[in-house]
This record gives structure tokens, sequence and C-alpha cells, in this order.
């Protein structure tokens, strides 16, 4: 089932709604969990000055609140990053650049 699911020929079937579905419900709970628990934590300590504590005034508010969403920023786009580089890094023009244009225009889709 696995292999049916990552073909490259595969039609559209009920378990890629589901496999979509399940991306799209776990992107928010994830960004929440890393924000409450992991984020503002991490901001907190990259904002304070040495042992000295933090003045929480409403300028450091937004400072955490602009550093947590920077860290989820690279959070995300390092993780899409690596997966398009693991993705590709199997097709046959990832190390040979005029293998990308072979049999161009005719090129079959995955």
């Amino acid at each position: 089932m696995e292999s049916y699911i990552w073909s490259s020929n595969a039609r559209p079937d009920a378990l890629h709604f589901l496999v979509a579905l399940n991306f799209a419900l776990s992107f928010p709970v994830a960004r929440f969990l890393l924000d409450k628990f992991i984020f503002r934590r991490l901001s907190v300590w990259l904002l304070s000055n040495g042992s000295a504590p933090l003045r929480m005034n409403e300028a450091t508010q937004v400072k955490i609140t602009k550093c947590s969403e920077s860290m989820w920023k690279l959070t995300y786009f390092a993780t899409v990053e690596t997966w398009v580089l693991k993705i590709t890094y199997y097709e046959p023009w990832f190390g040979d650049s005029k293998g990308y244009f072979k049999d161009w225009p005719n090129q079959e889709l995955k």
C-alpha cells in the first residue's frame, strides 16, 4: 500500500485526500506546539542579556513575537528545502544539468 501511494504514476485516490488532510491539520498543531514550548522560550533566552532577567514590556513582547515567527519560518522553509533535496537527489538529472533537458520538449511529466 505504501508504494502505491507514492508511486509516480498513481491516479488520484481517496487516500491521497486523507494524506493532504492530515498535513493540513497537523501544520497548525505543530506550529502551536513549537511556538508555545520551544520558540517563545528560545526567543526570551536570545533576547535576554546574560543573567539579568528580561523586562516584559510591550516592545519586548513584539520582539518575542517577531523572533518566534522568524523561527517558525526558518523551520518551515528548512524542512521544505530538505524534503525537496531528498526527493530530487535520486533523479537522474540531479547531478548532471544536461540530463535535465534530455528529450526536451517531449519530457514525460511525473
